[in-house]
Formats: structure tokens, C-alpha cells, sequence
């Protein structure tokens, strides 16, 4: 689907406030991201980059600050988004297809009540054949490696014609080789596609390899800008050193 780039950022933050049981988990967070840009949120566990990305979402609501997603509310949102977990949790002996996990991205485009048919899963097929797997459609899900289940969700998060891309943590877990494969495809397909890319990270490799800019976050916003210039081992340094709470990423 080939949809004209909106003319406002993909993401814009500003002065966001979130905490849970009074404890903060963001303070006074501003940021944006360009629309077709490549960008590594970085930050020690519990800097709040999984709630970053959950009020991107609307999952979480901000106690102060505004959160636009392509100039609308999360919750008004007119461009589609997909969501990269770190893992999808399915009970054991489920008997769960590769298939059949790709075509739950189609779920937010045909919306409440509606079934998949013959064309969505066309287009899960063609979707797991971009990621290198088209022949493990039939595989159950669980006997894949961790490496081609994220292969899988990122299928599954091109399922719904997304523009803007969000990935948490998403190699956590992958040996080298396989983070290295997950984020060349990933660079390949925002370049091929158009897509806006956020990606919460511990893997500092991802920055110099394949981010344009960085934001790091340990709460607040430590520091932001060209990639290169936030990987200064001072500035890395600081961010890391400082006291985080455990209780949310």
C-alpha cells in the first residue's frame, strides 16, 4: 500500500509525565522523530523505554504533556502502527502456526468482527517470504529458533501496512549473529518501505550501524541527536551512572 508520507513528524513528545503509584517513570520528556527515519531509544533498564513506547501506543496515558503521532493523538491516530515485542508469550503445546501468527496483523486493519479471508493471507504469505521465511508458514510456532520468531513478528507487524515501526528491545536474547540479521532486515524493509523506525535498545551496535539519531533516556532526556554524537563514551557514561527505578523499562 503505498500511502503519502503526512507532512508532521511521525512522533512528537512534549513535556510528557507519566508515573505509576507515584513513583516517576518519565519527567519532562520531549522529542521528535521524523517520519522515515531510523531512531535507537537508549537507556539503562528501568529509564522508562517501554513506557515511552506504550504512550506512543496509548497503552499509557501521560499525567502531563501531549504525545502526537502523526499530528493526531495515539488514540485518533490516522497512519497505522506496529508494535515489535521482545518475545510473544504463547502456552506451551499450543498449536499455533507461523501462519497463523502473521495473520494477526491483519486483525487492526479489518477492525471488530471481521475475519481474515483468501487476500490477508496472501498477504501474511508474501510478508513471511520479504523476512526470508516464506516456507516455514506451516511450522508450528514455537519450534522456531529465537532469531525466526522475531523474523515472524516483524511479518506480522508488516501485515498491517504500518508506516511507523516500533520495537522494544526486540533482540533481547539473540546470540550476535542473529541481532545483526534482525537488524539488517529491519534497515532494509524501513528503506524499502518508507517506514518510521523507534527502536528501545540495549545494543549499542544498532546505533552505529544502523540509527541516523539517538535519544537517550534514563528517566528524563539525557541527551539527543546524531547518532554518533550521543554514543560519546562521557555522555554514556553519565546516563548510565544515574539512579534508575527498576520497576518499569
Amino acid at each position: 500500500m503505498n500511502v503519502p508520507l503526512p507532512s508532521p513528524p511521525a512522533i512528537r513528545l512534549d513535556r510528557v509525565d507519566v508515573a505509576f503509584q507515584g513513583r516517576p517513570a518519565l519527567e519532562d520528556v520531549s522529542f521528535e522523530v521524523s517520519a522515515g527515519s531510523f531512531v535507537a531509544l537508549l537507556g539503562p533498564n528501568g529509564a522508562g523505554k517501554s513506557t515511552c513506547l506504550k504512550v506512543i501506543l496509548g497503552l499509557v496515558r501521560p499525567d502531563a504533556g501531549t504525545v502526537a503521532v502523526f499530528g493526531s493523538p495515539p488514540a485518533r491516530r490516522e497512519y497505522p502502527v506496529a508494535y515489535v515485542p521482545q518475545r510473544i508469550v504463547i502456552p506451551r503445546g499450543f498449536p499455533i502456526t507461523v501462519l497463523d501468527v502473521v495473520i494477526m496483523g491483519r486483525f487492526g486493519v479489518l477492525g471488530v468482527g471481521r475475519r481474515p479471508g483468501a487476500p490477508d493471507r496472501e498477504q501474511a504469505l508474501a510478508a513471511l517470504s520479504v523476512v526470508g521465511l516464506g516456507d516455514l508458514a506451516r511450522r508450528r510456532f514455537q519450534d522456531l529458533s529465537g532469531g525466526q520468531q522475531q523474523r515472524v513478528l516483524i511479518a506480522r507487524a508488516l501485515c498491517g501496512d504500518p508506516l511507523l515501526l516500533l520495537l522494544d528491545e526486540p533482540t533481547a536474547g539473540l546470540d550476535s549473529g542473529a541481532r545483526a540479521r534482525f537488524y539488517a532486515l529491519v534497515c532494509d524493509l524501513q528503506h524499502q518501505k518508507g517506514l518510521t523506525v523507534l527502536c528501545a535498545t540495549h545494543d549499542l551496535d544498532v546505533v552505529g550501524d544502523h540509527a541516523d539519531r539517538a535519544i537517550l533516556l534514563n528517566r528524563t532526556i539525557r541527551a539527543a541527536g546524531p547518532a554518533g554524537e550521543v554514543m560519546d563514551a562521557a555522555t554514556l557514561n553519565q546516563a548510565y551512572a544515574f539512579p534508575v527505578d527498576h520497576a518499569h523499562g
